[in-house]
């Protein structure tokens, strides 16, 4: 397939979407500006469907539909379904409730082992499992997590281990930091005693009527949203944006991470340091133009103004760390540490970042100019 440029990137992208896959494009980083750098989908694609080599090329066929694109998209644009991650959740925190352990495996796994498919809550890959997933079965009651990785050799998407491997030490780190033991691994087989039905399973309950349970709350469950999986609250309506502001979204899988870790406690350190967080910084080549905010996907950024003074007010509970603030600003200005204040991420804390005054030549052109020029720039090929 011929490479091609920005012009055409939403309709190729879009070629992606499958059984496995749901495709966003508004949310995709490259989409919203053309300075954006993110490779995230293809670096970690198994198969080469996705190529940025010199702009986008998608080979639809080449798709195994392992879902490690969604799981490592730190905007939305591409997400996992059938089932999401709200609903694979659902499942998860089923089988916790009569199991010590939640095993997850992929249907080469589930195939090949005698007993697998009884015991496991089988997913397109282990590579698609999101940490809001891992975490998530831990906080709804999971003692152990489980990605069963013995068919991974030989396997088209063998790659998309390193995505498993990933989101694992991304989970890890976020229960430690809330106090937790790390509770979620990899390993090839499953343990004897979920196969055997011994003392892993519920008391009283038979190894039929767990499944069939199973079944029936997985149907029941499949049908809430993410907000009730976790908390029973009713699922707030998306505002519609701003005239003149780009539509913004905190993706699905960082809402359900949220509410995860929520249920976990009173945190034990004082910053996350684990991949996926961020915080926002700018240093004095900032002019002030805001269009950081302007372009920001998940709205952890958002424009303010006051006193004679414009600035920027930070979210840490919405910022994935996707970057694209950093490629867009012309200035060099922006700066993303990694990490982020726990306390914040938690109390969804809004903290403004003031940048120049008013009586400052930037400051002098319009705003619908500054938007104007940028938004040129970002179609300008």
């Amino acid at each position: 397939m011929a490479l091609v440029g920005l012009p055409e990137l939403m309709e190729i992208l879009s070629r992606l979407g499958g059984q496995a896959v749901q495709v966003h494009t508004e949310r995709c980083a490259r989409g919203r500006h053309r300075k954006s750098t993110c490779t995230r989908c293809a670096d970690v694609c198994p198969t080469g469907a996705i190529s940025w080599a010199e702009g986008l090329a998608v080979d639809p066929d080449k798709c195994t539909g392992c879902g490690a694109c969604a799981a490592i998209c730190p905007t939305g644009a591409l997400e996992a379904s059938s089932p999401a991650d709200g609903e694979l959740l659902a499942r998860a925190r089923q089988v916790a409730q009569t199991r010590k352990t939640v095993a997850f495996a992929c249907p080469r796994y589930v195939e090949a082992g005698p007993g697998a498919r009884a015991a496991c809550v089988e997913v397109s890959c282990i590579g698609r499992l999101h940490e809001a997933v891992l975490v998530g079965a831990v906080a709804t009651g999971a003692q152990w997590v489980l990605l069963l990785d013995g068919a991974c050799e030989g396997c088209p998407s063998a790659k998309a281990h390193e995505v498993a491997e990933r989101m694992v030490a991304r989970a890890n780190g976020l229960l430690q930091a809330f106090g937790v033991s790390s509770r979620v691994s990899l390993g090839p087989q499953l343990p004897a005693s979920l196969l055997a039905g011994g003392g892993d399973s519920a008391e009283g309950l038979s190894r039929r009527g767990f499944f069939t349970l199973l079944a029936r709350e997985t149907v029941r469950l499949g049908a809430v949203t993410v907000d009730t999986v976790l908390s029973g609250r009713e699922r707030v309506e998306k505002a519609e944006p701003t005239r003149g502001e780009l539509p913004a979204d905190v993706p699905a899988k960082r809402a359900l991470l949220l509410a995860s870790l929520k249920r976990l406690g009173e945190p034990a350190v004082a910053r996350l340091e684990t991949e996926g967080w961020a915080t926002f910084g700018h240093t004095e080549s900032c002019t002030g133009c805001q269009m950081c905010a302007f372009f920001c996907l998940t709205g952890a950024l958002t424009k303010v103004e006051g006193e004679g003074k414009v600035g920027v007010a930070f979210r840490a509970s919405a910022c994935t760390a996707c970057g694209l603030c950093v490629d867009i600003c012309y200035q060099d200005a922006v700066t993303l540490a990694a990490g982020a204040d726990v306390r914040k991420v938690l109390s969804d804390e809004a903290e403004a970042h003031w940048m120049r005054g008013s009586d400052e030549a930037p400051w002098q052109q319009p705003a619908t100019d500054r938007i104007a020029k940028s938004i040129w720039e970002t179609l300008e090929l």
